[in-house]
């Protein structure tokens, strides 16, 4: 009987580390998703911050925010002369491209004509 109660007790205790392992990656999971979400909200304030301060007001940063906008631009630019003539739908707000159908700017949340 020693052989089986030896077998049942290694059987539990690779079971609890089976449940430890699930719940130690369930807990990272969320705490990702937690980051993600804090990163997104530091992005926000960040916009809102650029948007009433304005880009001068953040020294180099923001004359490095300037260069990238330029380049993003840019680079609008030739995908739409790539594109061709088809008329392209941006947000009056901050220029963003959308798709037709869309109900708000998914980048500075401004409301899109229907």
């Amino acid at each position: 009987m020693g052989f089986f109660d030896d077998l049942k007790a290694t059987a539990k205790s690779e079971m609890d580390g089976v449940k430890k392992n699930v719940k130690e990656a369930q807990l990272k999971s969320e705490l990702n998703d937690l980051k993600r979400e804090e990163t997104e909200i530091y992005a926000e304030i960040g916009r809102q911050a650029v948007s009433e301060a304005g880009v001068q007001k953040f020294g180099d940063a923001g004359a490095k925010l300037l260069e990238v906008q330029e380049k993003i631009a840019a680079k609008e630019a030739e995908i739409s002369d790539v594109k061709g003539p088809e008329a392209e739908l941006v947000c009056p707000s901050c220029k963003t491209p959308y798709t037709e159908g869309t109900k708000f700017c998914s980048n500075c949340g401004a409301k899109l004509g229907e």
